[in-house]
């Protein structure tokens, strides 16, 4: 008989009740499994990760030993109180299957469902675009204590999806590990079950699209340091375009970088970029002054001193900045 055809016959010997099993013995280990099906989107703005993810639970029950292959609603047999930590917005998916266990040999018990939705994540953003990211979602239960029930990892049940179909992002991993921790908002310990899926952002686009740019305008401001020194009004109007250009240049880019109340790589490579623009700028008018003053000659040293220095300052600053 087939395993569906045997549960339509299934029926449970005694009304189950709330207790789980053994209530007056040792904890109720229960196994958890977290597998991601799919990553669709990690938003840094909101920071929260948007995925196809099935949640597995096991446990002994010894009371429906001899009931393989059967299913029952989840109302009727005792089931785990747990729930994600993280903030959510989640939604069940395969309806026909919705709250219901399946009964495995000696009694174990398996829940599965799965769920389609936001999940928060709370992943700094200081290394960004050259960041590595580390998304936990956490799995416990509010109300059960640890000599009640302890989660433990299900490997078996823990997996990423062969294909995932996030951009810009490199998943290269998912951890799982259990532990009793302190909950402050409770003032207890509770057993939670945490899955890290390990992400590294493809900078690549971040690159060609932003930096290389950016760096092309302050190059084109370095030309002040070509320009004769007696043309200074030349200088002092491409450096002045240079600003223009650059400004006009971050504020197009702006809507690809995630608005912080902090600092990023790219926000440190922008500023120092400006700085540079800037203080060449401010050598086109140092320029006219000594040509203005009579001193042509200590303008010209200073144009060519600037050539070797700009650079270097470049590649220093934005070498400090991604350290």
């Amino acid at each position: 008989m087939s395993a569906t055809a045997q549960a339509l016959v299934c029926d449970l010997p005694v009304q189950q009740t709330n207790e789980r099993p053994f209530a007056d013995g040792p904890a109720t280990e229960v196994q958890v499994g977290w597998g991601v099906v799919d990553v669709l989107d990690i938003d840094d703005i909101n920071q929260q990760i948007e995925g196809d993810f099935i949640v597995s639970l096991s446990w002994v029950d010894p009371r429906l030993e001899g009931l393989e292959g059967c299913r029952f609603q989840r109302s009727r047999v005792w089931v785990p109180e747990v729930t994600l930590f993280n903030s959510f917005s989640l939604t069940a998916r395969k309806t026909n299957l919705l709250d219901q266990v399946a009964i495995d040999d000696g009694g174990r018990v398996i829940y599965q469902q799965r769920y389609r939705g936001h999940i928060s994540t709370y992943h700094p953003l200081q290394d960004f675009p050259f960041d590595k990211q580390t998304f936990a979602f956490r799995v416990g239960s509010v109300e059960t204590s640890p000599d009640q029930m302890v989660l433990v990892p299900m490997p078996e049940r823990t997996f990423l999806g062969r294909r995932l179909n996030i951009e810009g992002w490199r998943i290269t991993g998912l951890e799982t590990a259990a532990a009793i921790e302190p909950i402050p908002a409770l003032n207890e310990n509770r057993s939670i079950f945490t899955a890290r899926l390990g992400a590294e952002r493809v900078a690549t686009y971040y690159v060609f699209k932003i930096l290389l740019p950016m760096c092309l305008i302050v190059v084109m401001s370095w030309a002040v340091f070509w320009v004769p020194a007696h043309r200074y009004e030349f200088q002092i109007g491409l450096g002045a375009t240079s600003m223009l250009t650059l400004i006009a240049f971050q504020l197009s880019m702006s809507t690809y970088l995630p608005r912080l109340g902090y600092f990023t790589i790219a926000d440190q490579l922008i500023a120092w970029a400006t700085v540079l623009v800037f203080l060449a700028i401010f050598n086109a008018v140092a320029t006219g002054v000594l040509v203005n003053t009579g001193r042509e000659a200590s303008a010209t040293r200073l144009d060519g001193l600037c050539r070797w220095i700009f650079p270097l300052l470049l590649v220093v600053g934005w070498s400090i900045a991604m350290l």
